[in-house]
């Protein structure tokens, strides 16, 4: 599957996400927020923000900090799309962190088809074609790789 994700992909990839990294902090907590709304069960997740409303997320330090790690481990992703190795070991941290908290295959599944929504409202127009066939790959070879870490 990896093989599908060609160099002219990876770089499309690469390429939409500089334009989300021009503004990290507020992406980040915008598509959380979009995350959140979307699948409002998975805020209860997280303790430190589970009973707070969508809208005064943003004002939450803690919300804006987790928002923002989470962004950094994306683009720590994207900027390794050439050494999928490094991207295995990420990942393979990543799911050992969030397992014991009750992730499952399906929440990661869900992120990644948030991710997709939220870059097709950012970049509008823009996301299409490759930036979209790349980001459709990539989070396929993911997923793959989180759900054998999963089995």
């Amino acid at each position: 599957m990896a093989d599908s994700l060609t160099p002219e992909l990876k770089t499309a990839v690469q390429d939409s996400w500089k334009l989300v990294r021009k503004d990290m902090k507020a992406n980040a907590m915008d598509f959380f927020v979009t995350f959140f709304t979307r699948h409002p069960d998975y805020q209860k997740l997280f303790k430190d923000f589970k009973d707070k409303s969508t809208e005064s997320l943003p004002e939450d330090q803690k919300f804006r900090g987790h928002a923002v790690r989470v962004f950094f481990a994306i683009t720590s992703l994207v900027d390794n799309l050439d050494d999928l190795e490094v991207v295995v070991s990420i990942l393979q941290k990543t799911v050992s962190d969030h397992s014991p908290r009750g992730v499952t295959a399906k929440h990661y599944e869900n992120l990644f088809a948030t991710i997709l929504h939220f870059l097709e409202t950012k970049l509008g127009a823009q996301f299409d074609g490759q930036w979209r066939q790349g980001w459709e790959v990539t989070a396929k070879v993911i997923l793959s790789v989180i759900h054998g870490e999963l089995q």
